[in-house]
Formats: C-alpha cells, structure tokens, sequence
C-alpha cells in the first residue's frame, strides 16, 4: 500500500471520528410550559463532565440529593457529579425578593445559575434546566440566555381516581415525577367512590377490609375484553387477593403508606388533595355499613348509588370520624367532598330526610344537601381545612370560603355564580380536560385551546379562577400504560395553560417543542398517544373499486394492516401506500413505534348497488313526533308507542326544544337523491343520534356525548328514499345537524327541498 495513501486516509478517519463526537450544540429550547419571558446570547456553555451543584448561597443540604433522584430513571443519569474539578458550576441561589414559584435561569458561559425564593422556584428551574439538555447527553453545548419565569396559576392540578381501578404507591410516585416535570403542583386523589374505598380510616376497618375489594364490575369485564387485542386495558395480577375464599379485586393505602406519598411529594412542591366523595358516591361505604343510607341497605337509583341519608345524626357522625382522620392524615389546607351526581330521589322517599329539609326550613333536596354541606364546612374548619367540592355544591347555595371546581360544561351558571359570589374557582371542564375522553372526543389541541377564563367575565370575577386542573377517571384505565396512553401528551397542553401567560401561547409552537417531549416519552419507555392516523373514512361504499389511504405524521411510525377482521400486529401486512379494495371487507390497521402502539383503527368497505327509489306521492317536509322521558340511547326510544305530540317541519331542526330536557325527536319522511351514485351523510348531535336510510342504519351517533360529528355511506338510485332519524336528549347542550355530500359535490347541509312525506 502506498504509505502517502496510508497516512492520508489515516488523518480522514480522525477527522471522521473527531467530527462524529462533536458535542451536542442545543441553539433552541423545547420547553414546556413555555417560559413567560426567554432572551438568548449568542456565545455557548460547553459542559463536559457534568454538573456540579453549589448551595452555599442556599443552606440546603437535600437539594442535589432531589436532583439525582429526579433523574434517575431519565437519560440525565450521571447529570450530577460530586467532583469540582472538570464539571460545569450550578449554582442555587435564594432571591427572598422574588414571589413563591418563580424563579430565574441564567446560562452563562462558564455557570448556570438558578435563583429563586423558595425550592419551589429552585425545583422548577431545574426542571426547565433537564428539558434543555439533549437527551442522554454527556457532552454538549448550551446556548447561554435568561428566563425569567413565574405561573399564570398558582392552581395548576392533576386528578388522579384511584378507586375504580387501584394503583401503587409505586406507581402515584412515578406520575408525580411526570407532574413535577411540567411543573404541575396539585395532585387531587379520589380515594372512595362507588366501586371501591383505597384509604385506611382506623375507627372504622371494614371500609379498606372489605370496601377496598370487589367482584368485576361491568368496566373490569369490558377491559378483559378489551385487552385481548389491547394490553392496555389488562388488569394487573397483583390487584387480585382471595377473600373468604373468592377472587377479588381492589387495594388500599395504609395510613403509613400515605404518610410517606405525602412527604415524596412534599420535597416536590406537590400538594395532595383527598377526596372522600360525599354524600353521593358512597356505595363502598353503604356496603359494610348499610344504617348509612335511607333504607338500610346498598343500592342503586335509575342512574346513581343510594346516597347517604341527611336525615340521620348517625350519618353525620360517621362522616365527622372519617373526615377527622383525613384531615390529621393530610396537611392540605383542602378536603375534597366531592358531592357531584347524587341521588336526590332517594331522599324525596325517606321520611328523616324530608322531616330534616322541614325541621331546617329548607325548600328541597338541593337545600338539604347545601344545609349538609355547610356542616361539613364548618367541621372542617375546626380542622383547619377548607371544603371543595364539585360544582353542584353551588346549587343550593354555598358560603365565600368555599372552593368549587366547574366541570359541567353544560352548567357556565354555576361558575359564574360561584365567581360573583367571590368562591375561588378551579376550572376542570368535561369537554376539555377530561382525559379518559377518547382522543377523537377530547384532541390535544382541544385541551391546549381551551381558554379558562371566560371572556364574559369582569376583572374582578376572572380573580376567582383560582387555577385549572384535568381529571383522570379510571373505569376504564386500569393499568399505567392505559393511564400515560390517556394522559400523555394531553397533560403537557394542561400544564401550559397552567403555567403560560395566555398571550404567550401558541398551538403551533407548542406542537414542534412537543416532539422531542415524546422522543423522550419513547426513550424512557414511557407509554403516550401517538399522533392521531388521518386522511381515512370509517365508512366507505363503493360501487366498483375503492383505495384504502391514510396519511402516516411519523416517518418512524410503522402502520400494519388486516383485511379479515383481525387484530393487526408487527406480523401483519405493513402499509407502504394506497391498497386498492375490491371486495366487501374491514380493515383494521395500528401504528407502531417500537414498544408503543395506537388504537386500532377501522374503516369499513361496502360494495353496494344503488338501492331502487320508491315511488310515493309526497309533500315537502318531515313528519316529527315527540316522545317525552329519558331515553338512555336514540335506540331505545319505543317507535311502536304513540307519541306525546306530532308536528310537520321543514327540516332536522330542534329550535322548539330550546331549554328542554328528557325527550325524543323521530324524524320520518323521504330523501329525494338527485342522481345515481353514493351519498355521504353526516350528523353532528348532543346527545346522540341514530341516521336510517331505506331501513337501514346509516349513521350511527348514538350514546352519551358532547355535539360530534358522525358519518356513513349509502349507495342510491336518484329518487324518493325513506328516511329516519332518531334523536335524543337528556340535559345539558342540545344540538342535531344533517349534512350530506351528493356525487360530485362538497358537504353541505341537508335542504328543505331535498325532504318529503
């Protein structure tokens, strides 16, 4: 070999090599929440044998040990070192100037350096500090700059119902840390609900000995199911204890156990706040000690558990004894009542309640439960505790000192009551910050948007809005991959809004910094939702040949797909481009990013032949009946009952219903299809619809939802075709829209002229 060629190749690989391990240079921050006021230099730090914490300025010894157990788990392992020698300053300094939570970073050329007034400031600087790192990284470059930063909220919470489905302490304390990262620093816990009590009360142990177990209930016996095509919905095994010699689910946290939650999450500026739902909800209770409800016995209502009685001095002590241990339990300055969805009925039946409600002077049930309230409240207060509840405490009438969160989106007078009575307010709305919401009900981006002031309010009710928090119901979570798959990354949108002044927020720049979030969601092996799969129809009919297509957001998302009905796996047909359909069949197709993976997603294809026109002599417009009552789903409405009334409309309309409740609409008539081809038919309603064409259903939006939008497809000959639709409402918002995309056409709303009878 020619030694020239040698040598020069030689100096290429070094350089190759050289260059290979140039350290990471970070010029742009993907920080979330975004900091209120963020200013860049143009030199750099380089760091490369950690970072060394000084807190001589500080008096405290903890701080670093808290750094290193916030990384552990992470790809910041190794961060900190104890060595002076080659590592990288971080100096924590007390601001006593500066305001709780707030805190300033400093990236300078030769140190970092956080100031604040409190740990609080100085944990969230440091949280700020770890997003800023490349991941995994040991050697990098951070561009020097300043922020300067404090929440919009001093109220920023997550919470967390662990009594339909148990979790770990284990397990409370990993989704802290998640909290913490995003400096979110109120943990509500609802401990006791219907299907299971999860916190030791020592004067009374038959409510963790047996209150904490059950036999599956109808969400444990859907998730089984789920979970056989979905790990996610799997029941852990260790959940499961024999009692009496039966199987039963459930767990609880001892007195202990919860002692030293509250101390983890302490050290992290979290406060934990129980819930021991009363006097609804408290089915758990009722079952071992059944004098607590109107009848003596456990039960349920049309909708709802038998409710505590307020009739009887024996409830009322029971509740004082339990909430006595609460309170010396957990050093929050709240207790959460939560008093939502009960069983008034029960209590216009009981001959001790309704002597209660006469003896107090009280004018109905919704009294009789605020009359409740206030002796709940007062007894707190001897404890030192403040009462929270949910917004149905306002109902009834409540005093100043109470907190109320809203949540009923359906109800905006109970926040604005609650906010000109002067009640500070936490804004937890169903339609946006419910995440055991579907996706498809509840997107990211419908979380991030939703402004939780309204715009209506004066200055000094926008006071009242205390904070926001999103709510995590478990009926259906019963596992953390299903919780974080719910959670993230919905609860960094939370976070921001939160945190982030609202003239700074901006979706599409929360978008791009949310990447490299879910790059280390994937990294820690942490379970999220991947980005929704989109340009898909559920429903498509066709009449010779159709194309499955969807579009795929990630270049390293794996789509994989059956045509039999299947479930698809890493083993199944991979989609790579369009896949042309010929015959009748589904399609069941998941995205994959290593270890985590999508719902699956259906879309269904029908080869159809246009359905022949009926020949009628016909009038424009619909014929509609009424049907009063509450009808769980459009389904269930009885057609062969006669109506309450029955009128001829021009349209799907429900105008005439404004403010009504409890009813049913039956729409009949005929769609008059312009020519030959398929129809594409759209409904959007709250609460739900069923769209039939000849006899057929078509479009099915029924069940219990907020207004969406649901469609399907029918093959038509042009001509008259039968036409129903059943709608139904049970309270809350009321909407009911027909659209249609004829051959060759954009969507469009349905018109008069289209419809007969």
């Amino acid at each position: 070999m020619n030694k020239s060629f040698f040598f020069i190749a030689l100096v290429s690989l070094c350089s190759l090599l050289a260059c290979n391990n140039k350290p990471i240079q970070v010029e742009k921050y993907d920080i979330i929440p975004l900091p209120n006021q963020m200013t860049y230099a143009e030199s750099f730090l380089s760091i490369r044998s950690g970072l060394y914490v000084d807190q001589s300025a500080t008096d405290q010894g903890e701080l670093a040990g808290l750094f290193n157990d916030l990384i552990l788990n992470t790809g910041h392992k190794g961060l900190i070192v104890d060595s002076t020698n080659t590592a990288t300053l971080l100096a924590l300094v007390y601001a006593a100037d500066m305001p709780e939570e707030h805190y300033k970073l400093t990236v300078e050329q030769d140190k970092i350096q956080i100031e604040a007034a409190s740990n609080a400031g100085l944990i969230y600087g440091f949280q700020t500090l770890l997003q800023m790192i490349p991941y995994g990284g040991t050697s990098f470059e951070l561009k020097c700059c300043e922020i300067v930063d404090a929440p919009r909220f001093e109220y920023r919470g997550m919470h967390f119902d662990v009594s339909r489905h148990f979790f770990t302490m284990d397990e409370l304390e990993e989704f802290a840390d998640k909290m913490l990262h995003y400096k979110l620093n109120k943990l509500h816990l609802h401990l006791t609900d219907d299907q299971g009590w999860r916190l030791q009360i020592e004067k009374y142990p038959l409510l963790t000995e047996k209150g904490a177990w059950r036999l599956h209930d109808k969400n444990d016996s859907l998730c089984i199911k789920r979970a056989s095509e979905d790990a996610t919905f799997a029941l852990p095994g260790d959940r499961y204890e024999t009692k009496e010699g039966v199987k039963m689910y459930g767990g609880f946290y001892t007195k202990a156990e919860m002692r030293d939650f509250i101390q983890y999450c302490s050290k992290r500026n979290i406060e934990i706040i129980p819930e021991i739902d009363i006097p609804g909800h408290f089915k758990a209770a009722i079952d071992n000690y059944p004098y607590l409800s109107c009848t003596d016995e456990a039960g349920w209502g049309e909708h709802f558990s038998y409710p505590a009685c307020l009739g009887k001095p024996s409830t009322y002590q029971f509740i004082e004894n339990v909430l006595t241990e609460v309170a010396e339990l957990f050093p929050s300055k709240y207790i959460h009542i939560g008093g939502d969805e009960v069983n008034k009925d029960e209590w216009k039946k009981c001959a001790k309640c309704q002597a209660a409600i006469q003896k107090n002077g009280l004018n109905d049930e919704h009294e009789l439960q605020s009359h409740f309230n206030h002796h709940i409240e007062a007894f707190l207060a001897t404890k030192g505790k403040q009462l929270m509840g949910w917004d149905e405490i306002v109902e009834g009438g409540l005093s100043k000192t109470t907190t109320v969160m809203w949540w009923r989106n359906w109800a905006p007078h109970t926040l604005s009551t609650a906010a000109k009575n002067g009640n500070d307010v936490i804004v937890t709305p169903d339609f946006e910050y419910y995440l055991d919401f579907p996706y498809s009900a509840t997107p990211t981006q419908k979380t991030y948007d939703f402004e939780p002031v309204p715009e209506d309010f004066t200055k000094e009710m926008a006071k009242s809005i205390h904070g926001v928090q999103a709510n995590i119901w478990t009926e259906r979570i019963p596992n953390v991959d299903r919780l974080y798959y719910q959670a993230l990354p919905r609860m960094l949108a939370l976070a921001e809004s939160g945190w982030t002044e609202k003239a700074n927020k901006n979706y599409t720049s929360f978008s791009t910094r949310l990447a490299s979030h879910v790059d280390k969601f994937h990294h820690d092996k942490v379970f999220y939702h991947l980005p929704t799969l989109t340009g898909f129809d559920k429903q498509h009919v066709f009449m010779d040949t159709a194309v499955f297509e969807i579009t795929v957001p990630l270049e390293d998302m794996k789509v994989y797909y059956t045509l039999d009905g299947s479930a698809p796996t890493q083993t199944s047909a991979q989609y790579t481009g369009p896949v042309e359909i010929k015959e009748t069949c589904e399609v069941r197709f998941r995205a994959f990013k290593g270890d985590v993976y999508s719902k699956i997603y259906e879309s269904s294809y029908a080869l159809q032949q246009c359905a022949k026109p009926v020949i009628r002599k016909v009038k424009v417009g619909l014929r509609r009946q009424y049907y009063k009552g509450r009808f769980p789903k459009s389904k269930s409405v009885n057609l062969e009952h006669k109506a309450n009334d029955e009128a001829i409309v021009t349209d799907f309309g429900i105008t005439d219903f404004k403010g009504k409740e409890n009813y049913a609409l039956v729409f009949t008539g005929y769609y008059k299809a312009s020519s030959d081809g398929v129809y594409k038919f759209f409904t959007t309603s709250d609460d739900g619809d069923q769209l039939f064409i000849n006899d057929k259903l078509v479009v099915d939006n029924d069940g219990s939802h907020g207004a969406r939008e649901r469609d399907g497809a029918v093959a038509l000959a042009a001509g008259l075709h039968s036409i129903r639709l059943i709608y139904r409402q049970i309270g809350g918002g009321a909407a009911q829209e027909v659209r249609v995309q004829a051959p060759n056409e954009e969507k469009r709303m349905v018109q008069p002229s289209e419809l007969y009878y």
